[in-house]
C-alpha cells in the first residue's frame, strides 16, 4: 500500500486545510447567525437532529476500550492490535484533548448564549460555562478516528464522509453549535488523524 502522504498528499491536505479555516471566518461573519437563529425557530426535529450527532459519543470510549486492549496483549507477551486500531485511539485522544485546551484559548460564545443574551464573538482564556462553542468537540473526536479512516483505508471514504456530515448537521440544527464551530471540529480532528498517521507509520530500513 502505498504510504497516504506520499505525492502530493500534503499540498491536498495543507489545501484541505487552509480552506477549511477560510471557511471558519467567513460562517463567523456571515453564516453562523442566521442559521442559529434559523433551526431556534424550528426546533419540532430536535430529537432527531440530537440522534444524528450521537454516533460522535462513541469515539472516545472505543479509543479507551482499544487502548486497554492493546495493554492487556502487551502484558500478556502477545503481538499489538492491527496499526490501523492504535492509530484510531491515538488520534481520537489526541483530538479529545485538543479541542479541550483550544475551547478555552478561542473562548466562543455558544448559539444560546448568542440567543438568550446577545453575546457573540470570542473572549479568549474566559472560564464560562456560557463560552467554548469552538471548535466542536463532538465534530473533532468524530472526525479524528473517521479521518484515519479516510487516509488509512480509502475504500472507507463514503461512509466516513458520511458519518462526519451526519454528526456536524445534527449539531448545528439542533442548535448546540454554529457552523463554523462544526467546521473547526472537522479541522481539529483532521489535523489529529493526520498527525496520527505519519506518527504511527513503521519505520523504513
Amino acid at each position: 500500500m502505498a504510504r497516504p502522504h506520499a505525492g502530493k498528499a500534503p499540498l491536498l491536505y495543507g489545501a484541505t486545510a487552509g480552506a477549511l479555516a477560510a471557511s471558519c471566518v467567513l460562517c463567523i461573519l456571515f453564516v453562523d447567525k442566521p442559521v442559529a437563529a434559523f433551526w431556534q425557530q424550528h426546533q419540532e426535529l430536535r430529537p432527531l437532529f440530537q440522534a444524528a450527532a450521537a454516533p460522535s459519543l462513541l469515539a472516545l470510549p472505543t479509543a479507551g476500550l482499544i487502548l486497554l486492549y492493546a495493554l492487556l496483549r502487551r502484558l500478556r507477551g502477545q503481538t499489538l492490535p492491527d496499526r490501523l486500531w492504535l492509530t484510531l485511539a491515538l488520534a481520537t485522544v489526541t483530538a479529545t484533548a485538543a479541542k479541550d485546551e483550544l475551547k478555552w484559548i478561542f473562548g466562543r460564545a455558544w448559539p444560546g448564549t448568542w440567543l438568550q443574551y446577545g453575546v457573540y464573538g470570542f473572549h479568549p482564556f474566559i472560564e464560562s460555562i456560557l463560552y467554548g462553542a469552538f471548535p466542536s468537540g463532538h465534530t473533532s473526536y468524530a472526525a479524528a478516528p473517521l479521518g484515519v479512516l479516510w487516509i488509512m483505508r480509502p475504500r472507507w471514504r463514503p461512509v466516513a464522509g458520511a458519518i462526519v456530515l451526519l454528526v456536524m448537521a445534527g449539531l448545528v440544527c439542533a442548535d448546540y453549535h454554529f457552523v463554523s464551530d462544526v467546521l473547526g471540529g472537522l479541522l481539529t480532528g483532521g489535523v489529529c488523524a493526520w498527525a496520527a498517521v505519519r506518527l504511527m507509520e513503521p519505520r523504513r530500513g
